[in-house]
C-alpha cells in the first residue's frame, strides 16, 4: 500500500476533528480548493447588464426622464458596479425598433406605440443617448440589432450596415458624417453587435417566428455583409437548443463570435413568501447543466472549424429571477417584486455557474440593472436605494476576476431525482450528469495578484449549513464577506434600505483551513491571500 504524504494525513486528521466536534445534526460540508497547472481564465463580461424599454420604469422613469435626459443621481450607483458590457434596445423591441428614428434632434423624433410591452416609445433615449450613457457609466456597449421578418417592422441588412456606420465611421462616410451633424464626431467604436433575437419563439407584435434552417441562411447573409465591411466586430447570433445551435453552427460557424442563451428563472411568491423554494434555489444547476452541454458542443466546433485561438462561445444575454405574484386566485407575473434574500441565492448561483462554465461561457446580461427586477431601485426623481443583488454583483465584479480554480465540494446533498427545477429556455435537454446535488455550491477565482476567492451559496431554504474551506498549501484565511438574513424572503425598501447589507468579517489564526456557518439562501465569500 503506497504510504500518504504527510500534508494528506494533516488535512484528513484536521477534517476528522473538525467533524468530530461538531454537533451530531449538524453535517459538515467540505470544499476543497486547488489550483490546476492551467487555471482557465474567467470573462469578466459575464457581470453584464442589459437595458430595454419594457414599460418597467426601466430606461424611461428609470436610468434617464421621460425626455431621455441621463438621472444623475444613479450614475455614482452604476458607475461603483464597473458593468463590463450593457446590452441595449433588446430584447423583444428589437423587432419592432428603428434606430434612425432615435437620432437628432430631439423635438423631432416620433412617439410610437410599444407593441412589445404597451406604453410608448419616444426615442429620446436613442443610439446617441445610451453610446454616451455608456462611456458616463464606465461601460462597453453591445448594440442589439433588429433583425424581424415582419413587414411592417422589419429592418434590412442595408439598415443595419447604416447602423453600424453611424456608429463606428469615420467623419468622411455618410452616416458618420450624420453623427458629427448630430454632435459626436469621433467614432464609438462599439465591437459588440448581435443579429436578431429569439427569432425561434411564435410570432408576436413585431416578431415573426423563423426555423433554424431560416434563421441560419439570413445570418449567414446578414454576418457576411457586416465581416465584409467590418471584419474586426464581434458579431452574437441567436443561440437555443443544441439542434438550433447545430444548423447556425453549420452554416456561420466562421462568421459568428458567440451564440446567445437566454435563461429565465421563476418564482411564485404568495403573502410575501416563495413558494416550493427549492425549485428556485436549485435552478441555476439546471442551467448549468445546459451550459455544459452547449460547451460540448462548441467544443467540437470550434476544433472542427479550426477555431482553437478564437472560440465561438456562449453569451447568456438575458437572465434573472422571475417573480409571480399571487393575486386573487392566480399568480400574475411582475417586474416589480422587490429583490429578496432567496434572490441572493439565485443570483450568485447564476455566477458560480457562469464562471465554472468559462471559458466557453465568454458573456452574461442580468435584466436589469435599475427598477425591473432591478439592482437599484429609484425613489422620486432624484433617490434610489440598493436591492440585495446589487450587492452580489459589486462584490462578485471586484473580486471574483481572474482565473477559475477548482472548488470540489462533499456535503450534505440532494439527490436530482427530487429536484424541480422552474428555469424558462431550453435547459430542459440537458439532464442532470450526478446522482445528487449538494446543498452548498461553491466557485473558486484566482486573481491576478493571487489571491483566492470562494464563493458559497447555501441552496437550503430552512437549514443553516456549516461548511470547511481548505485553501492550498501557502495559503491563509484574511475575511469572509457574508450577505445573508434569517428571513429568506427579506429585501431592502425605501423605508428599510439596509435590511440585507454584506457585512465583513476579518478572520484571523486558521490558517488555509476556515469554518463557517451560512444560513438558509446565505451567500458567504471566503478571501485567502498567499503566506508571506
Amino acid at each position: 500500500m503506497q504510504q500518504k504524504s504527510l500534508p494528506t494525513i494533516v488535512y484528513v486528521s484536521v477534517l476528522i476533528c473538525l467533524w468530530s466536534s461538531q454537533p451530531a445534526h449538524a453535517q459538515v460540508t467540505t470544499v476543497k480548493v486547488e489550483i490546476p497547472e492551467t487555471p482557465v481564465q474567467v470573462d469578466p463580461m459575464i457581470y453584464g447588464q442589459m437595458l430595454e424599454n419594457v414599460n418597467d420604469s426601466m430606461i424611461y422613469g428609470g436610468i434617464a426622464d421621460r425626455q431621455g435626459n441621463v438621472r444623475q443621481h444613479l450614475i455614482p450607483h452604476l458607475s461603483d458596479l464597473h458593468i463590463p458590457v450593457t446590452r441595449w434596445p433588446g430584447g423583444t423591441v428589437v423587432y419592432e425598433y428603428h434606430w434612425e428614428k432615435g437620432i437628432g434632434p430631439k423635438e423631432k423624433r416620433p412617439t410610437v406605440p410599444n407593441l412589445a410591452w404597451g406604453g410608448i416609445e419616444n426615442y429620446q433615449f436613442g443610439t446617441d443617448e445610451f453610446l454616451q450613457w455608456c462611456q458616463t457609466v464606465g461601460t462597453v456597449p453591445y448594440v442589439n440589432l433588429n433583425m424581424s421578418l415582419h413587414p411592417e417592422y422589419r429592418a434590412t441588412i442595408d439598415d443595419a450596415l447604416a447602423w453600424i456606420e453611424y456608429v463606428n465611421g469615420d467623419a468622411d462616410t455618410p452616416y458618420g458624417r450624420l453623427r458629427v451633424q448630430n454632435g459626436h464626431v469621433e467614432p464609438y467604436d462599439v465591437k459588440f453587435w448581435g443579429i436578431g433575437n429569439e427569432n425561434y419563439l411564435n410570432s408576436r407584435a413585431g416578431r415573426i417566428r423563423e426555423t433554424a434552417e431560416q434563421y441560419a441562411s439570413r445570418l449567414k447573409q446578414w454576418a457576411g455583409a457586416i465581416r465584409g465591411q467590418h471584419p474586426g466586430l464581434q458579431l452574437l447570433g441567436i443561440g437555443r437548443s443544441v439542434p438550433w445551435n447545430q444548423t447556425v453552427l453549420d452554416t456561420c460557424g466562421q462568421l459568428i463570435d458567440f451564440l446567445t442563451q437566454h435563461y429565465y428563472v421563476n418564482s411564485r411568491v404568495k403573502d410575501g413568501e416563495i413558494q416550493n423554494p427549492s425549485s428556485t434555489l436549485f435552478a441555476p444547476a439546471k442551467m448549468e447543466a445546459h451550459l455544459a452541454l452547449l460547451g460540448q458542443q462548441l467544443a467540437a466546433v470550434n476544433e472542427q472549424l479550426g477555431r482553437a485561438n478564437h472560440p465561438i462561445r456562449l453569451s447568456v444575454d438575458e437572465w434573472n429571477n422571475r417573480h409571480s405574484v399571487n393575486k386573487g386566485d392566480q399568480f400574475k407575473f411582475t417586474r416589480q417584486s422587490p429583490r429578496r434574500q432567496f434572490d441572493v441565492a439565485v443570483v450568485a448561483g447564476m455566477l458560480n455557474a457562469f464562471i465554472r462554465q468559462s471559458p466557453h461561457v465568454g458573456m452574461a446580461n442580468y435584466i436589469f440593472p435599475v427598477n425591473a427586477h432591478g439592482l437599484i431601485r429609484t425613489v422620486g426623481n432624484t433617490d434610489a436605494y440598493q436591492t440585495p443583488i446589487y450587492h452580489v454583483f459589486k462584490q462578485y465584479r471586484t473580486h471574483l476576476i481572474g482565473s477559475r480554480i477548482e472548488a470540489t465540494v462533499h456535503g450534505p446533498s440532494v439527490a436530482t431525482a427530487d429536484v424541480r427545477p422552474t428555469i424558462d429556455g431550453d435547459s430542459h435537454e440537458a439532464e442532470f450528469t450526478v446522482d445528487s446535488l449538494a446543498y452548498i455550491d461553491a466557485a473558486a477565482v484566482l486573481t491576478d495578484t493571487h489571491h483566492i476567492h470562494v464563493s458559497l451559496v447555501n441552496r437550503s431554504h430552512d437549514t443553516a449549513h456549516p461548511v470547511t474551506v481548505v485553501a492550498p498549501n501557502g495559503y491563509t484565511a484574511r475575511s469572509i464577506w457574508i450577505l445573508s438574513h434569517e428571513n429568506l424572503n427579506a429585501g431592502n425598501s425605501d423605508g428599510q434600505r439596509t435590511e440585507i447589507s454584506p457585512v465583513n468579517k476579518p478572520v484571523s489564526g486558521h490558517g488555509r483551513l476556515v469554518t463557517t456557518e451560512i444560513p438558509a439562501g446565505g451567500l458567504h465569500i471566503i478571501h485567502f491571500i498567499p503566506e508571506k
